[in-house]
């Protein structure tokens, strides 16, 4: 085995506990703190430039309703609708109704806050008598952004985690213990358990704070990481691929089409987001471990991207749109 494939993923997704509660600064909020924080600035710059629909001085509390309903609220309905309740079903909806309010614990669907972007987009344009496809094509731009920082954050919780692969780029991520049948994974606990030099009861009865801590010790006891590492699988750093492909390579394509094309019409750039994001997951979701059901070999992030498909193709048709009727009326 190459020595890449040894590594055992020891990230601690807590960046500070705060003392006295239950609450902690998290990798996964900061990332998506830095998105909002550096896609604003982005827009302010192109707001400035008039390069965007939306003037500078109301940029930011139309900034703050798209965070706040669109990206927060479209992901989380997003994650609840297209992942959990198929998974979990009515009744664990009914057992615990809450979930979809813990968005501390993660679990957001990109394609979820795509249409909840899309959807507080075209209200704001609506109500301020905007262009809604010009009000999109700003958030296009900027929305990888986002998706690179909350891929990133993916990564090192450890989640969302690539297929099994013998690649000089594997990681061996600890939360497969999850995933494996109860008879190796118990047989992991011991060897862990051996390595700590201590018990670990809360795993042997399968609860969930066990495995915290067999995480924390993975992240603080070397010994406990070469114990659990023969029982899991090296496998594709996908959040890292999806970080590259999905966030900042698609940036990097359209804010220079956008400084370039200073005259480009309307729907072009929201367009464009929508079809290089959705070959971008399409490719990556080949590496990466299905996170739910999969029809005919179809992951359902690919199944999902070919709406997205549809979109970019609505986009692109309005933006042709008006380019064929500013050629008839010159002077329009």
């Amino acid at each position: 085995m190459n020595a890449l494939a040894t590594y055992i993923h020891n990230l601690d997704p807590v960046i500070l506990d705060i003392p006295g509660t239950p609450l902690a600064l998290r990798w996964y909020g900061l990332a998506y703190v830095a998105g909002f924080i550096l896609g604003y600035m982005v827009l302010l710059a192109l707001s400035k430039r008039k390069l965007y629909a939306v003037a500078p001085d109301k940029l930011g509390d139309f900034i703050t309703w798209v965070c706040v309903l669109g990206v927060l609220l479209g992901g989380r309905l997003g994650e609840f609708f297209f992942y959990w309740l198929p998974e979990n079903g009515l009744e664990g909806f009914l057992a615990d109704p809450l979930w979809v309010l813990r968005v501390w614990e993660g679990g957001m669907a990109s394609h979820g806050g795509i249409l909840g972007v899309l959807t507080v987009a075209c209200v704001y344009a609506w109500r301020h008598k905007l262009s809604a496809l010009a009000v999109c094509d700003g958030l296009a731009i900027v929305a990888p952004i986002g998706i690179f920082f909350g891929r990133l954050a993916n990564f090192i919780n450890g989640e969302l985690y690539g297929r099994i692969t013998d690649a000089a780029v594997a990681v061996k991520f600890p939360q497969e213990l999850f995933e494996l049948p109860a008879l190796e994974r118990m047989a992991a606990v011991q060897q862990a358990e051996q390595a700590a030099g201590g018990t670990l009861a809360q795993l042997a009865q399968g609860n969930e704070g066990g495995y915290d801590t067999l995480f924390r010790l993975c992240r603080e006891n070397p010994a406990v990481q070469d114990a659990i590492a023969p029982f899991l699988h090296g496998r594709y750093p996908s959040q890292l691929f999806e970080a590259l492909g999905e966030g900042l390579l698609i940036f990097a394509v359209l804010i220079t089409l956008r400084l370039t094309l200073r005259n480009a019409r309307a729907g072009l750039f929201s367009g464009l987001f929508c079809l290089l994001y959705a070959a971008a997951r399409i490719t990556c979701e080949c590496f990466k471990q299905p996170d739910a059901a999969v029809w005919h070999g179809i992951t359902q992030g690919q199944l999902l991207s070919l709406i997205v498909v549809a979109m970019g193709v609505f986009f692109l048709c309005g933006a042709a749109r008006r380019h064929a009727n500013s050629e008839k009326n010159p002077a329009s």
